[in-house]
């Protein structure tokens, strides 16, 4: 009798040590590669002796079932395979993990795998969020010899997700600081959605006298008065101080306009100088442009208000009869656009523009058009999330005025 278990003994080891056999040469062929096809043999291994472990006065029992609560009879219920499975560079395909009935295994490596994982998808998304196509991504990540679910654009589509969860708290964070200045511009998005080629996106980016800058707040909108006062208002609930807002900078845009005089008072306008100075431009004849632009251009620099002041007469009077509607455009805003002297002189060159504004503003652009047109309002959100914290970091790095932090 005692032969006869042996007998039997012997032989289930031998299928067992067969099975493995076949799993390992199966994994060779599927690698092509030794190597790989022992590490994960190894795992794999490793992962059912954990398993047994976890089973062992479970089989034929009633257990909770992990999914749901319920009392079920617990036995084993072949395997599962992981598609792909990241063990620090190497990427292991088709990982077949143990199964039971009521579920509830949980083992270590399992957990490192998928944190590690975790961390090749997230810098999937830290380069896509940086303008790198989901081609380039796909193609890098193919080189160093590693898969994380295709890299399709729905499959980057689904790594992203998590930027809408951070937007959320975001926009709902408080606004706990003061800042002297406030840039607000808008921008249009290509977007497919309801029928809809572009989409507007309203950002607003503050600047504290420190000199240093944070985006405050970005929603979807257009330029029109309301959608900018929603957002000024909700700014407003979120902590800004209006009072201690000394200035703000914008550009032409009627409706934001309105709104600024509304919530702030006309008297805090900046108006931009680049966009007015195209605006002039664009009333004169071809043939004084450049020497005009040099005379605007003049205007911005000058050593004083009082300078500026002065200056600003000689042009109108230069040029009051031969560029007639270029002196009116200029004259209509001439206090809002030298609204900047007011200030101190090593903050000048940065409060008489929106170019702080238009520079993140055409990061978001260049992002966006490596995608293509995005398919829903929630992926815009996504990517300008994506691309504002980034340049968040880099903000938070310098002072605008020259200074390191």
């Amino acid at each position: 009798m005692h032969r006869q278990y042996e007998k039997l003994i012997e032989i289930d080891n031998s299928k067992i040590q067969n099975k493995e056999e076949s799993r390992f040469f199966k994994l060779v062929t599927q690698y092509g590669d030794e190597i790989k096809a022992v590490v994960h043999s190894l795992l794999e291994q490793y992962t059912i002796e954990a398993f047994n472990e976890f089973m062992d006065g479970r089989s034929g029992k009633d257990v909770i079932r992990d999914s749901d609560g319920k009392i079920v009879t617990d036995y084993r219920n072949g395997f599962r395979e992981v598609k792909n499975l990241m063990v620090d560079t190497m990427s292991l395909q088709n990982f077949q993990i143990p199964r039971n009935r009521a579920g509830g295994f949980r083992h270590p490596i399992l957990h490192r795998m998928t944190y590690r994982a975790g961390k090749w998808a997230n810098l999937a998304k830290e380069l896509f969020i940086n303008g790198v196509s989901t081609r380039k991504v796909r193609r890098a990540f193919q080189k160093a010899g590693i898969k994380i679910s295709g890299l399709s654009k729905s499959s980057v589509d689904r790594i992203t997700r998590g930027l809408m969860q951070e937007y959320l708290s975001w926009v709902n964070r408080p606004i706990t600081k003061s800042f002297d200045y406030l840039f607000i511009d808008a921008l249009y998005i290509k977007a497919r959605e309801n029928g809809c080629n572009r989409v507007g996106t309203i950002v607003f980016v503050g600047m504290g006298n420190d000199g240093y800058k944070e985006t405050l707040h970005f929603t979807l909108g257009s330029e029109k008065e309301i959608n900018f006062s929603e957002a000024l208002q909700f700014m407003a609930k979120r902590g800004l101080n209006f009072d201690a807002v000394k200035s703000v900078v914008v550009d032409g845009s009627g409706g934001l306009i309105n709104s600024i005089s509304d919530n702030f008072g006309a008297s805090k306008i900046q108006r931009c100088t680049v966009h007015k100075m195209e605006n002039i431009l664009k009333c004169c004849p071809k043939n004084l442009r450049p020497e005009l632009k040099a005379k605007l251009n003049r205007l911005w620099n000058q050593a004083s208000k009082i300078d500026a002041v002065r200056f600003y007469k000689q042009i109108i009077d230069e040029y009051s009869a031969i560029a007639k509607n270029s002196m009116e455009c200029l004259s209509k805003d001439i206090d809002s656009l030298l609204k900047f002297y007011d200030f101190p002189e090593s903050h000048w060159k940065a409060i008489r523009s929106t170019n702080i504004i238009e520079r993140l503003n055409k990061e978001i652009k260049r992002r966006t058009k490596v995608m293509g047109i995005l398919d829903t309002k929630e992926g815009i959100f996504r990517i300008v999330m994506g691309v504002i914290r980034n340049y968040q970091d880099n903000w938070d790095s310098r002072c605008h005025w020259g200074f390191k932090k």
